[in-house]
């Protein structure tokens, strides 16, 4: 019995994932697929644009076996502490076999080659970095000037370039640094760019997608995801969906008033809590105070994710506890195939982790550092599920799925 594993956040599940699944079973030959995927909140620091039990039966609808959330640290951090976060969750889970994740690149030997030299000289790669910067570089372009002079093939530079490249070898980076026996695989991405914003036929990047959706279109949808999606996606829009952004305005603007010390806040410095109150004007949504904090060393994902964490409450003393679990602090099953229930019970005898159900705890004792935590992804839920409902008029309710 083999089993694969796919890091995704499905937002929203579309053709390109549908594929992504069918060619892990093909390269794999496994038995099974879970999808370790992001709850209400995602990593490019916004919320997700549907509940994750929209995403979740979307996921098993398109050929997903299992469905367990990325806890909410790893999944709303920068792509070290994500990778880590869930390629900890895979390993501690006691029964994946592959991990498989798209790349732009079709050399997997590659990628490996790029993660064993980022592990082997990472001090000396963050002097170097820190030393461009001071030359007034960005953080991205510094190291890149610095890797491109000291990597013996220039060539993989380019590959250091592409976004799920960047993803896969921090995934292949944290499998080399929990000495893990999962074997990793990947699949050719074959839509548009990660970030394009073109629509293309059948298959689409989920940011194009999310882009007709906050138009209010859902037509355009139809074309660019599985068949078996189209009365989901079709009863729940306008009722529960789409989520913007924007939606949680008025939440961050009290969290930041509301902050004794922003400075305690995962990712804000000093200089960027004074940049936030120069720039923060009574009337400003979310993605506007994005734009008036946005420099040339700051891009605009780690802007999204600094004031999420605000929002959130997510603290640099909770991301260091979070951190001695791997940023894997405990597991939930959102949904499952009836088919694969064994898979379950293969879980609980092997895990290492505790499991929670709705984000309680179950009969694993959790420690006290693990409450806090646990506390914290709970407000965030209930946050996300208020913005819902002053939208839409809705109650979400918690709840697993099972096909």
């Amino acid at each position: 019995m083999k089993t694969a594993a796919i890091i995704c956040e499905y937002n929203p599940f579309h053709n390109g994932h549908e594929y992504h699944i069918m060619q892990t079973r093909n390269i794999t030959g496994a038995d099974c697929v879970i999808a370790i995927m992001s709850g209400n909140y995602v990593q490019r620091g916004t919320p997700a644009v549907m509940d994750k039990k929209i995403r979740t039966k979307s996921a098993l609808l398109g050929g997903a076996d299992l469905v367990i959330e990325l806890p909410l640290f790893a999944a709303c951090s920068s792509a070290p502490d994500f990778a880590i976060g869930a390629v900890s969750l895979l390993h501690k889970l006691g029964v994946i076999d592959y991990l498989s994740f798209g790349s732009e690149c079709q050399d997997i030997n590659k990628l490996k080659q790029i993660a064993s030299f980022l592990i082997q000289y990472k001090e000396e790669i963050e002097h170097g970095t820190k030393e461009l910067m001071s030359l007034g570089h960005s953080y991205p372009k510094a190291k890149e000037l610095y890797l491109r002079e000291h990597l013996d093939d220039a060539s993989l530079i380019e590959v250091l370039k592409q976004p799920n490249n960047i993803l896969g070898i921090e995934y292949l980076k944290a499998l080399l640094q929990l000495d893990s026996p999962i074997i990793p695989v990947c699949v050719t991405r074959v839509s548009n760019d990660h970030h394009s914003k073109e629509l293309t036929p059948s298959i689409s990047s989920a940011t194009s997608i999310r882009e007709i959706l906050e138009q209010n279109q859902i037509r355009p949808l139809f074309s660019r995801v599985p068949e078996a999606l189209h009365d989901i996606y079709q009863m729940h829009y306008q009722k529960d969906f789409p989520v913007c952004l924007d939606d949680f305005s008025l939440l961050l603007h009290a969290a930041i008033y509301s902050c004794e010390d922003l400075t305690q806040i995962s990712g804000i410095s000093s200089d960027f809590k004074d940049r936030i109150f120069k720039m923060l004007k009574s009337d400003l949504s979310f993605e506007e105070l994005i734009s008036a904090c946005k420099t040339k060393n700051l891009t605009w994902s780690k802007i999204s994710r600094n004031l999420l964490h605000i929002m959130l409450d997510i603290t640099k003393e909770k991301v260091e506890k979070a951190r001695t679990y791997d940023m894997s602090p405990y597991f939930q099953i959102l949904g499952f195939k009836r088919s694969a229930s064994f898979l379950i019970g293969n879980i609980k005898r092997k895990s290492s982790i505790p499991m929670v159900r709705h984000l309680r705890v179950m009969n694993d004792p959790l420690s006290k550092d693990q409450e806090e935590l646990l506390s914290t992804e709970q407000r965030a839920n209930q946050l996300y599920r208020t913005v819902i409902g002053q939208k839409f008029h809705t109650i979400i309710k918690d709840e697993q799925i099972i096909f």
